[in-house]
């Protein structure tokens, strides 16, 4: 068997892993099959703000893409629709597209954005820390690799009392 976390080889009959100190025995009931557990698959839907945002951008972007076919289809035909400030009218209609677009994608980007865990305030990208690669890192054994190392190095003494009453 080999430890999820740390993939350090341990045997069966082993209740913590010697690498990293997970507990062993309930990976080991796993596979043994005594416990199957079905992995839970999050249900992720959009609130009710999202929602709102994704049905207005498709509301704007559909509209800004009506309004600009028809004024460019009328600027082929020569008629200005607003007089002087046709010509305008166009641009604004495909930055209102954009708009409309960028609603609609908002809120799959939140939902794909890293989320803090609650109760830990927001770091800035400088103050993170970085984890030294494994070749990187100094060879150094773990704490309970050490006492596991210890206990089955030192043998058990137990003093016992003899109290029984001896025939001489």
């Amino acid at each position: 068997m080999y430890c999820p976390n740390c993939s350090a080889e341990a045997p069966k009959a082993q209740k913590f892993c010697r690498s990293c100190g997970l507990e062993l025995e309930p990976v080991a009931s796993l596979i043994s099959g005594q416990n199957i557990a079905k992995p839970e698959t999050p249900k992720q839907t959009l609130a009710g703000r999202d929602r709102a945002m994704l049905i207005w951008g498709m509301i704007l972007s559909l509209a800004a893409l009506a309004a600009g076919s028809s004024l460019k289809i009328l600027w082929n035909e020569h008629i200005q629709v607003a007089g002087e400030f046709t010509p305008y009218l166009l641009p604004i209609t495909l930055l209102l597209l954009f708009l409309g677009v960028g609603l609609m994608c908002y809120p799959y980007l939140r939902a794909m954005a890293p989320r803090a865990r609650p109760g830990q305030a927001p770091s800035s990208r400088s103050d993170q820390t970085t984890e030294l690669t494994p070749e990187l890192a100094p060879e150094k054994p773990s704490v309970t690799e050490q006492t596991t190392k210890f206990l089955d190095e030192s043998e058990t003494r137990i003093r016992v009392l003899d109290t029984a009453p001896r025939d001489e």
